[in-house]
């Protein structure tokens, strides 16, 4: 039986536990996942449980088939899917965060890409990883839409782990990547910015593509 969860937001732990298993295919497509048998897994109440699966089934990730819950691995189709909405809701937040942002907001986030390029330097991927989400999560947080970035969290961690699954060693164009877009968007270019967004995106999305081999 696994240790015991923290009791602070208990829901939210175990359902990324089970987003990352279910992502990475640790447990897998069409599995039946009973309230009963996680409860007993994690050493909780079905509250918790019932609470991280109607949030992974708001993502996707479960699916109710007759009152029964299933797990649901992501394909082809769902990739694309999660993309297109990831392009829509953050070329709406580069949009408004070039209107909003301050020259101290983008200092900040030039610290998000120097922080990338020392992950590089010393071959940290989690801690390049993480500043890399950080580095999108900020452009939601300069447009000051606060629906917007509501609407973007319940993806973050999905995006994360799709992330963390497609490592590549070649930090060092990524840091170049990161750097140039941000450039674009301090210049307050807003077409070329969503334009480096969409290049950007789609890159990315053909290499999670490549690397997790969906169908």
């Amino acid at each position: 039986m696994a240790a015991p969860l923290r009791p602070l937001a208990m829901g939210d732990q175990i359902a990324d536990r089970l987003r990352v298993e279910i992502i990475t295919g640790g447990i897998a497509d069409g599995t039946h996942l009973a309230e009963d048998a996680l409860a007993n897994r994690f050493d909780v109440s079905r509250g918790p449980v019932r609470d991280a699966l109607r949030q992974l089934e708001s993502e996707g990730l479960v699916e109710n088939r007759r009152k029964r819950l299933y797990a649901r691995s992501l394909g082809t189709r769902d990739i694309e899917e999660l993309y297109a909405l990831r392009e829509s809701l953050e070329s709406l937040a580069v949009r408004l965060a070039i209107e909003h942002a301050k020259a101290e907001d983008w200092d900040g986030v030039q610290a998000i890409v120097d922080e990338m390029r020392l992950a590089g330097e010393h071959d940290d991927f989690e801690r390049f990883a993480d500043a890399d989400m950080e580095f999108h999560t900020r452009l939601y947080r300069l447009s000051e839409n606060r629906r917007l970035m509501e609407a973007w969290r319940p993806y973050q961690r999905t995006f994360a782990i799709l992330f963390e699954r497609s490592y590549t060693p070649d930090i060092e164009s990524a840091v170049v990547d990161h750097q140039g877009f941000l450039d674009i968007m301090r210049s307050g270019d807003t077409a070329a910015a969503v334009g480096r967004l969409h290049q950007h995106l789609g890159h990315a999305k053909a290499h999670v593509r490549d690397v997790l081999g969906t169908t």
